[in-house]
């Protein structure tokens, strides 16, 4: 599947764009099961009155009306198991097909996951930072500690198609890069959707060429998650450095926060940098409560273990 607006190489259970953020499709879906008749549209009529007929006429007709209708066979009485096995029915049919519509969407990834971010501590106040991390005045920035899992170890993956290789923790999840026009994009995420992600990304020679700075690749960056489907009260924020040292290079940052549909408050973090004429950037993010952990754990010692192939 292709992205309508940039024309990015998606998978299908895709929703929007990770290069350009535009949505792909709209969810529908029914909470009655596949194969439920629809509800009667006809209404029944009431008998309609002839004027100037007298209340004997009428009586007359009603009684040759009754007279001439058979009387109906006597319905049989239900019995107490088949009332039980309807009653049954009509109370499992509709949670089967709920479930089966939840499954689907949480299939497809449009159920965003708030099970884990649910069980999140609100925050300490502290003044401690990290490298990459906003000014503690933020909400997002304070310190954050044995919420989220440490990982066993890292292993090493050499990625042609964007010209590095990286370390990633071994419970995370490498996904196949995806190639467009202007770029190519790989996504590493944890097993668990716990909202965590980072996004690393190379653009192509003529792309590049169009570019001005690395600073116009972050802001791009950020307008793109601020105009994305679902994302409000979008805001730019100071980091505690302009930039950043990853594969021998100086890395320009930006950073800013953003909630979502659901009130959850995020942390985003985007940096980028022209190396050998090409411009690349790696894009981060988490939920603010947990932001600066995953800095330590996570994002910090990826972006440490960075190197440009030659």
């Amino acid at each position: 599947m292709n992205c309508p607006q940039c024309n990015a190489v998606l998978p299908e259970s895709a929703t929007f764009c990770h290069s350009c953020g535009s949505p792909v499709r709209t969810a529908t879906f029914s909470y009655l099961p596949p194969g439920t008749p629809a509800w009667p549209t006809t209404i029944l009529q009431k008998p309609i009155v002839i004027a100037g007929a007298t209340a004997q006429t009428l009586q007359h007709k009603e009684k040759e009306s009754i007279s001439s209708t058979k009387p109906l066979p006597a319905r049989p009485k239900r019995s107490a198991r088949t009332a039980l096995i309807i009653t049954t029915l009509f109370i499992l049919v509709p949670l089967v097909g709920i479930g089966s519509t939840l499954g689907m969407l949480w299939f497809n990834g449009e159920i965003p996951v708030r099970s884990v971010n649910a069980s999140l501590s609100v925050p300490t106040p502290s003044t401690q930072q990290t490298p990459g991390a906003s000014n503690a005045s933020t909400p997002t920035a304070q310190a954050q500690t044995n919420q989220l899992p440490t990982p066993s170890s890292f292993q090493t993956a050499t990625i042609a198609e964007v010209g590095v290789t990286l370390k990633y923790p071994k419970e995370w999840i490498k996904d196949v890069p995806q190639t467009t026009t202007n770029s190519v994009v790989l996504a590493f995420h944890p097993q668990q959707k716990n909202g965590i992600d980072l996004f690393l990304e190379r653009f192509t020679s003529a792309t590049s060429a169009k570019l001005t700075s690395a600073n116009d690749v972050n802001q791009n960056n950020l307008t793109s998650f601020q105009n994305a489907q679902g994302i409000t009260n979008f805001h730019a924020i100071s980091p505690s450095s302009t930039q950043v040292t990853v594969g021998g290079a100086q890395w320009d940052e930006q950073d800013a926060t953003f909630s979502t549909s659901q009130g959850l408050v995020f942390h985003l973090t985007s940096i980028a940098v022209q190396h050998n004429q090409l411009y690349y950037d790696i894009l981060f993010y988490a939920p603010g409560v947990v932001y600066n952990e995953a800095v330590q754990k996570y994002f910090q010692p990826m972006l440490s273990s960075l190197q440009f192939q030659p």
